[in-house]
């Protein structure tokens, strides 16, 4: 009568055991199924590239130095060398002495074909002359070595040497750069002598470099 009532302790113990085994693969499911802890992405450290600028033109004032005579006109030629730069435009900041020369005008050379002028201004009392200009829109840009510009000026009735300089403040722009690309700009001397002493450096000069004893 009690085994009827009652199961067996064996199927008793084999129940329980499987209850509690689902039990653990339950809670096991469970965690299982929590999303894994996100890592917040660590941030790329990049090195810093300086900046290349490729400024490779060159400006430079010839003949140096320019020989002339009280009330002679002179004139100087603006050389550039534009190196690997497609040149657009140019302003020339040129700085003289008033003392020893006057009337000073700027045009384009002949390596700009139909160039726009965009500034041309000339303070005589502080000797400054600002001249900007460039290729016209849609012409091919200049590349190479040539004459970009042409100073002309007359000298004063005195004698002495003075120097024609392009300021830092000249500029050279090329197609798809920013900033100047401007390497170096070099000015000139302007000597201003009498005929005879002139000659006779003109004489002396010709002397030395032939190599003939005065």
């Amino acid at each position: 009568m009690f085994y009827d009532i009652f199961m067996p302790r064996k199927t008793f113990a084999l129940i329980s055991g499987l209850v509690l085994v689902t039990v653990i693969l339950f809670i096991l499911a469970l965690n299982s199924n929590k999303p894994a802890p996100i890592t917040p992405p660590q941030p790329s450290i990049q090195a810093q590239v300086s900046p290349t600028i490729p400024a490779h033109s060159v400006l430079a004032l010839s003949p140096n130095p320019v020989n002339v005579v009280p009330g002679q006109k002179g004139s100087i030629d603006v050389s550039i060398d534009t190196s690997d730069n497609e040149v657009t435009a140019i302003q020339l900041e040129i700085a003289y002495d008033p003392g020893f020369i006057t009337n000073v005008k700027v045009n384009p050379g002949p390596l700009f074909s139909k160039p726009v002028v965009l500034f041309d201004k000339n303070n005589p009392k502080e000797g400054r002359f600002t001249y900007m200009y460039g290729i016209a829109p849609n012409a091919q840009t200049i590349k190479g070595s040539g004459i970009a510009a042409t100073i002309s000026f007359t000298a004063l009735n005195k004698t002495g040497d003075t120097q024609l300089t392009l300021l830092p403040t000249t500029l050279v722009t090329a197609r798809g750069i920013s900033d100047s690309v401007l390497k170096q700009a070099n000015g000139t001397l302007i000597r201003i002598a009498s005929p005879a002493l002139d000659a006779m450096t003109n004489k002396d000069s010709s002397t030395t470099s032939s190599g003939n004893p005065r």
